[in-house]
C-alpha cells in the first residue's frame, strides 16, 4: 500500500506537470501474460508505472477532449475504498454501508431535482447509457406490461397490438437508440424530432409528430429530453416538451448525463430554474462536470424504486430475501443486472468533504470560463494564418469554434473547407501530444455546419491563459503545416 501511495502521488505531481504530455508516446510495451511464475513485486510495479506514463493524462490542464477531466482527489480516494472493500451493492446484506448511502445520495439529489420528497429514489448505474436504458425499460414495461412475460410475438398474437414509438431530438445522444435497440423497439421506431436554431428540440414538431404517429396507428410512449446535448450543451425546452408528455401520457425522460450538475446545482437561471421536476425520470453522471472519478452515473426516478421492481424485478428467492427488517430492500432486483459496485460512496464521500457550495462554485467557473473563451475566439484579432469565427454561441460549458486558414477567403458564411481544415489542424495537434482536443459536426435547420473544434470545459484547474496557449497552439501547428505544404488548406486540393 505504500508502494502503491508513492506511485499514484508521483504520478499525479508528474502529471500535473505543465511540460508533462496529455498523450504520451507508447513504446514496445511487454503485454505477455506469464505462462508459470509471475513477475512478483519488483515487476508488476515497474509495470503499472509503465501503464501511468503510457496513460492519456486527464489531470493534465490541457486535456479538453470529451465531457470529463480528471477526478479529484477524494475521488480517488473513494475509487480505492471501493476496490478495498469490494462489497457487492445488489443486496442489502452484501453492502449495508453501500446501500444507505446510495439510497441517502439518490434521495438528496432527488430533491434537488425538487422531485417529491420521501417518494423519488434514485439508483447507480455504470454510465449514462445504462441509466438512460433502465428508464426507457421502465417507461416500456409500465405502458406494456404484457411485454415483461410474453414479449412482443406474444402480445402481437394476441391481435390489435400498435407498434412502441419513442421520440428524441437529432442532436440527443446515440444511447436513446441503443437503449431503443435494447428494449425491442427497433430504429425504425425512434422518431428524430428536429431542433431549432440553438440545437434545443422543436417541441412543435414533437407534438406534431406524436399525432401523426397516433393517426398513424402507433402507440408514443417515451419522450427523451436532453440537458446538455453533447455537441452544443443545449437544453431542450422541458416545460414545453412536458406539455406534449402529459396531453397523451407519454413518460417523460431527461438525459442529463452531462449538464444535470447545471440544473441541479447552479444558481444561474438559465439552468437552476430548469424544471427537471416535470420529467418521471432523470440521468445525471457524476463523474463529468462533478470531478468524481468513472464510472458515476445516477438515474433518479420521480416516483421512487416500486416502478423499476414492478417493471423488472423477478424475486429471485436465491438472491433477494427481502432485504434487512426495517431497513432497506434489496435493490439490485429493480436493475436489469445483478452485481452492482457501490459507485454512490465516491459521490458522497466528495459532497462530504467538499460541500455543496463547492460544486455550485466550479460549476459557476465552468460556465463563465466558457463565456469567457468564446469572447477570446470571437475577438481574438486575424494574423496572416487566418481568422477565428465562433460556430455556436456557449449554451453550457463547452465553446465550438473555427480557425479559418487565410488560403479559404473571408467567407461571411461557413464552407465546407472550413471542416476539412479543422480535422486536419486537430489530427495534427494531437498527434504532437501536449494538447488533446476534439471536434465535431452538427445538423441545424440552415444546414449542417462545418466540422468545427469543440472544447468542453470540465476541469476546474483550466485557465484563460490555458485556453489562449490553445488558440497559440492551433495557430502554430498550421503554420507547421503551411511551412510543409503551402498548400495544404487549400479548399480545392484533392
Amino acid at each position: 500500500m505504500l508502494e502503491a501511495s508513492r506511485v499514484f502521488s508521483d504520478y499525479v505531481r508528474s502529471s500535473r506537470d505543465t511540460k508533462a504530455p496529455v498523450i504520451p508516446r507508447i513504446d514496445e510495451l511487454d503485454l505477455t501474460i506469464p505462462e508459470k511464475d509471475g513477475i512478483g513485486t519488483a515487476g508488476i510495479w515497474d509495470d503499472i508505472q509503465t501503464i501511468c506514463g503510457a496513460a492519456t493524462n486527464t489531470w493534465s490542464e490541457r486535456f479538453l477532449y470529451k465531457l470529463y477531466a480528471s477526478p479529484t482527489p477524494i475521488g480517488v480516494v473513494g475509487e480505492a475504498l471501493i476496490g478495498l472493500l469490494n462489497n457487492n451493492a445488489h443486496v442489502f446484506q452484501a453492502s449495508p454501508i453501500g446501500a444507505l448511502i446510495e439510497d441517502r445520495v439518490g434521495r438528496q439529489l432527488a430533491e434537488l431535482a425538487r422531485f417529491p420528497v420521501g417518494t423519488a429514489a434514485g439508483l447507480t448505474f455504470p454510465g449514462g447509457s445504462y441509466s438512460n436504458m433502465h428508464a426507457l425499460m421502465v417507461a416500456r414495461n409500465r405502458r406494456f406490461p404484457e411485454l415483461k412475460r410474453s414479449g412482443f410475438t406474444g402480445a402481437m398474437a394476441r391481435g390489435e397490438w400498435r407498434r412502441p414509438m419513442i421520440f428524441t431530438s437529432a442532436h440527443a445522444h446515440y444511447s436513446i437508440e441503443k437503449a431503443a435497440v435494447a428494449a425491442g423497439i427497433g430504429l425504425d421506431n425512434v422518431v428524430s424530432v428536429p431542433t431549432d436554431a440553438d440545437g434545443r428540440m422543436d417541441s412543435h414538431a414533437l407534438r406534431m409528430l406524436v399525432e401523426k404517429a397516433l393517426a398513424d396507428g402507433g402507440a408514443p410512449f417515451f419522450v427523451n429530453a436532453t440537458a446538455g446535448t453533447t455537441v452544443l450543451g443545449a437544453f431542450d425546452p422541458i416545460d414545453e416538451i412536458a406539455a406534449v408528455c402529459a396531453d397523451h401520457g407519454l413518460w417523460l425522460h431527461v438525459d442529463a448525463s452531462w449538464g444535470g450538475p447545471l440544473a441541479l446545482f447552479s444558481s444561474d437561471d438559465r439552468f437552476g430554474g430548469y424544471r427537471v421536476d416535470r420529467a418521471d425520470s432523470f440521468t445525471v453522471n457524476p463523474h463529468k462536470l462533478m470531478g468524481v472519478p468513472l464510472q458515476c452515473s445516477f438515474l433518479l426516478m420521480r416516483d421512487g424504486l416500486a416502478p423499476m421492481r414492478e417493471a423488472l424485478g423477478l424475486g429471485a428467492s436465491y438472491l433477494f430475501h427481502g432485504g434487512s427488517p426495517n431497513v432497506l430492500d434489496d435493490v439490485g432486483d429493480a436493475t436489469m443486472g445483478c452485481g452492482r459496485r457501490p459507485d454512490a460512496i465516491k459521490l458522497w464521500l466528495a459532497w462530504r468533504y467538499y460541500g455543496t457550495e463547492y460544486f455550485r462554485r466550479r460549476l459557476a467557473n465552468a460556465r463563465r470560463l466558457a463565456l469567457d473563451f468564446a469572447d477570446m475566439v470571437s475577438t481574438r484579432p486575424p494574423t496572416a494564418l487566418g481568422h477565428w469565427r465562433l460556430a455556436a454561441a456557449p449554451q453550457s460549458t463547452c465553446v465550438c469554434f473555427w480557425f479559418v486558414p487565410s488560403q479559404l477567403g473571408a467567407h461571411p458564411t461557413p464552407q465546407p473547407s472550413w471542416g476539412d481544415a479543422t480535422r486536419l489542424l486537430c489530427t495534427r495537434l494531437n498527434y504532437l501530444g501536449h494538447v488533446l482536443v476534439d471536434y465535431a459536426t452538427v445538423d441545424l435547420p440552415a444546414g449542417s455546419l462545418p466540422t468545427f473544434f469543440r472544447l468542453p470545459l470540465n476541469s476546474p484547474h483550466v485557465t484563460k491563459e490555458t485556453l489562449a496557449s490553445v488558440l497559440c497552439a492551433i495557430e502554430q501547428t498550421a503554420k507547421a503545416l503551411l511551412d510543409e505544404d503551402p498548400r495544404c488548406f487549400d479548399a480545392d486540393k484533392s
